[in-house]
């Protein structure tokens, strides 16, 4: 009697299930061993959710272990249902199956019979059976790919784990094995701490490991606590401003998932590439910049820490505190340290020390009158005759055009009814003029709607450009305001976005150099 040995696999773990491909393996081998007068079942190992086409058989324990009970002459018969259930790789499982028989050991199919290699046909024939199942798993795994990526594109939930600030709800879809499909939708309660997340990211200048001890402190929660790497998942996601994405791919966005926006969003991604180590970005990041220069430090001693620079030698000032001790107790001031004017060596005849208070307070006043004016030349050009007077034009000509097409509306109607008398022999016109002056004031008629709805079109842009200035314009009033009563951390976030450094000389006289003119904040 020939000793028999079963192997049955099946590649996703949606086939494990009772009623599903396992048990159909199962019977169809029973059945072929009933078949064989000689053959005695002894055993069966099966895999569960493991694919034959990307995980190699010397990482498939079912296979180590049946390679080893071969070794051990513990069976003379492999029977699957199916060759491609030993495996869908064309460079390896052949000669898995070779390596079997050269070992006394017979693999069958039964559906495909038995696998010889007797002459080079039949070497060829095992090739090409193995080559033939790599391709379909490669044609499986590009449908499989082609339709996430048209649900990607689509903005449909493909599964997985859901986000966190959004929850799974069941909207009426169904999938092929009659299964509920779930859509996303927005957390209340998580949302607004992602939302926060965000904030104090772009706003505050909070680092992710400081917004996990932040959120740890203020959400208190055994079965939750915030570590870096689940900041830095959230604040790259794609998914916070309502689009689906799956690699480079990127749905339009959905509206009613939006946490965030892609202004936000993206002020987000520029300052994680810029916090990126000088090192690695010299090496590795030179999309970044050409020299590997890094972003302004923002959590130094003081408000201009990173900003702020020693005239005399160039030499970038380190925001500290001094210590001294008054009857009253201890006394300590902020202040900015040039080392290298502290070491003679260095060659700086600039001050040692310099009162941060001082220049602060300077560079403070200096932002608030660049903001004021700002403001005073747009206030300008909002109130400016030209831009009141775009609006009125657009209305005037609209106006116009639309008595010209109602006087040619009733033009037409005059003339129908002209051309019924006609034909009835009332008319004193005659019925060819009628037609003529019809037509003419049929093409006359296309053109003048044709005009009114070209400038209605005109008159919506110019209520929503006007509209989108106004609602500018208000903002910029507010900005002084908004930087005056910032804290620290929000008024570090706008200076390093706004200035790209500051020098100051022993006389704490201060030159600041911005990031773009007075004419580029205004255009923009």
């Amino acid at each position: 009697m020939k000793r028999v040995m079963c192997l049955y696999r099946v590649s996703t773990k949606g086939q494990v299930a009772p009623e599903d491909d396992i048990p159909m393996q199962r019977r169809e081998c029973m059945d072929f061993i009933l078949q064989h007068k000689d053959w005695k079942y002894v055993g069966e190992l099966m895999e569960k959710g493991v694919s034959g086409y990307k995980v190699s058989a010397s990482k498939r324990d079912a296979i180590v272990q049946m390679r080893t009970m071969a070794e051990r002459k513990e069976f003379d018969v492999l029977l699957v249902f199916m060759f491609d259930r030993l495996g869908r790789r064309e460079d390896e499982t052949p000669f898995l199956v070779q390596w079997f028989i050269e070992h006394g050991i017979e693999v069958w199919s039964t559906r495909e019979g038995q696998q010889r290699l007797d002459n080079r046909a039949d070497k060829l024939i095992n090739y090409i059976r193995f080559w033939q199942a790599g391709g379909e798993s490669e044609k499986i795994s590009l449908r499989v790919s082609a339709a996430h990526s048209q649900m990607t594109a689509d903005g449909k939930w493909r599964g997985g784990v859901c986000p966190f600030g959004y929850k799974l709800v069941h909207k009426g879809r169904i999938g092929k094995k009659n299964r509920p499909l779930y859509d996303l939708e927005i957390d209340e309660t998580a949302g607004a701490i992602v939302r926060e997340i965000f904030e104090l990211y772009v706003k505050a200048g909070y680092g992710a490991l400081r917004i996990c001890n932040h959120l740890n402190d203020k959400y208190p929660n055994p079965n939750k606590v915030w570590t870096r790497p689940t900041i830095m998942t959230i604040l790259r996601n794609p998914i916070y401003t309502g689009r689906m994405h799956m690699n480079d791919i990127r749905s339009k966005p959905i509206e009613e998932l939006r946490l965030v926006s892609d202004s936000d969003f993206d002020a987000v991604q520029e300052a994680i590439k810029a916090r990126i180590p000088r090192q690695y970005n010299t090496q590795n990041r030179r999309d970044i910049s050409s020299d590997g220069t890094t972003k302004t430090a923002m959590y130094g001693a003081s408000l201009l820490s990173g900003l702020l620079y020693c005239k005399h030698c160039g030499c970038r000032l380190v925001g500290t505190f001094c210590s001294q001790s008054r009857n009253k107790g201890p006394y300590i001031r902020p202040i900015y340290r040039c080392y290298n004017g502290a070491v003679a060596a260095k060659g700086c005849d600039g001050l040692t020390v310099y009162s941060a208070k001082r220049i602060e307070n300077a560079v403070e006043e200096a932002i608030s009158g660049f903001f004021s004016q700002i403001q005073s030349e747009i206030h300008a050009v909002w109130t400016s005759k030209d831009h009141r007077q775009i609006r009125t034009f657009s209305e005037g000509k609209l106006d116009i055009a639309e008595k010209n097409l109602s006087r040619l509306e009733s033009q037409r109607k005059a003339l129908e009814h002209e051309t019924v008398e006609s034909i009835m022999g009332n008319s004193r016109y005659d019925f060819e003029v009628l037609t003529k002056l019809i037509n003419d004031n049929k093409v006359a008629l296309g053109e003048a709607k044709h005009e009114v709805d070209r400038l209605k079109a005109l008159d919506d842009s110019n209520t929503n450009v006007s509209s989108s200035y106004e609602l500018e314009y208000q903002q910029v009033l507010n900005w002084r305001d908004i930087f005056d009563n910032a804290t620290v951390s929000e008024k570090k976030t706008i200076l390093c976005q706004l200035i790209d450094r500051i020098e100051v000389d022993r006389n704490y006289q201060i030159t600041i150099f911005l990031k773009g003119t007075k004419d580029d904040f205004l255009v923009a």
